[in-house]
């Protein structure tokens, strides 16, 4: 019973939370452009004009509007693009691949580098490995991610040229590839493109780097603390004092620290999906960020309320779920509850 009422709870709070973020999002893109200017051009009739206006249903109320495109919303409809005049679900269902690959591989470099480091950064907080991974971890902090993403494509395409052009996420000489997950990666493996595979990887490298050092930093940091509070409690001393083995005083530091990261890390992922927009501009990378930019720049609603629901989707999605791990690993977080 408590699960039922547990998850529950949980899917009231994402319905509630979609709800407000697609009200904020709606009003907003309202009042921050016109896409009837772009769409007719500089030459146009007031009939036109107004003939759009009602084709478009931007003569009603905006609460209408609003009315309308919940309805649209219940039944999957995320509308047309005004400017592609294309679908944007069928939009989105191409793009979100690309994102969630970028994202995914730039989420696992993270842990690979961060988790490891924060550990032996928090058993020994005093040493010289503790200061410089403090120090990677503050300079990926400070620096935004299209900035170490111009000065990586400027060192390692410009100058050096080991990687391929930031143009997309394959050489050009790789067309007409089947889409079969949507992961370029997944992709080439599968139809046993040994050459795709190898270049879908070197257009990763530059875009993951770039978002791994830069977004990753908090997991190295609440890892580090974690580790220096356990290390210094009272029962891992006493774990000390009763002789027992290293190991198994690491398997209790590890279950001990390992709600926290892990909603650390469930965090940085779902910022990663939305936060990934202006490295996928430098980059050329048709995702989700892309899209959004494309939108924006003509004053294209339905693009950008999908793309922002999307994403908000995603990150209680993966939120709830992280939830739900802790509250099966960690019993006080069932209570607290």
């Amino acid at each position: 019973m408590y699960w039922i009422f547990f998850i529950i709870k949980r899917l009231c709070a994402l319905v509630l939370s979609l709800w407000i973020v697609s009200l904020i999002t709606f009003v907003v893109t309202r009042l921050i452009g016109n896409p009837i200017y772009l769409i007719l051009g500089p030459r146009y009739t007031e009939e036109q004009f107004q003939a759009a206006v009602i084709r478009l249903g931007l003569d009603k109320p905006i609460w209408h509007q609003y009315y309308d495109y919940i309805n649209n919303l219940l039944v999957g409809d995320l509308g047309i693009s005004r400017y592609t005049s294309l679908s944007v679900t069928s939009e989105l269902f191409n793009r979100a691949p690309a994102t969630m690959e970028l994202a995914t591989f730039s989420l696992l470099l993270g842990i690979f580098w961060a988790v490891p480091a924060g550990v032996v950064a928090g058993k020994n907080p005093q040493g010289k490995f503790a200061w410089f991974a403090d120090m990677i971890s503050r300079a990926g902090v400070a620096m935004p991610s299209f900035w170490l993403s111009l000065l990586l494509v400027f060192i390692f395409f410009a100058k050096l040229q080991w990687l391929p052009a930031p143009l997309g996420r394959i050489d050009s000489s790789f067309h007409d590839l089947p889409s079969i997950t949507g992961w370029m990666t997944i992709d080439t493996l599968l139809i046993g493109n040994v050459d795709a595979f190898f270049s879908a990887l070197s257009h990763l490298i530059m875009p993951v780097f770039a978002l791994a050092i830069t977004t990753c930093p908090s997991i190295f940091q609440i890892t580090r603390a974690r580790t220096t509070e356990i290390m210094s409690s009272d029962y891992i001393r006493s774990a000390h004092a009763f002789g027992l083995s290293s190991k198994t005083i690491q398997i209790y530091v590890l279950k001990n620290m390992l709600a926290p990261v892990l909603t650390m890390i469930t965090m940085t992922y779902g910022f990663l999906i939305s936060g990934t927009v202006l490295v996928e501009v430098v980059f050329t990378w048709p995702g989700l960020g892309l899209y959004a930019v494309k939108a924006m720049n003509h004053s294209d609603y339905e693009p950008v309320l999908g793309v922002v629901l999307f994403a908000t989707s995603f990150y209680l999605l993966i939120y709830m779920v992280a939830d739900i791990v802790n509250a099966i690993i960690d019993p006080r977080a069932r209570l607290s509850s």
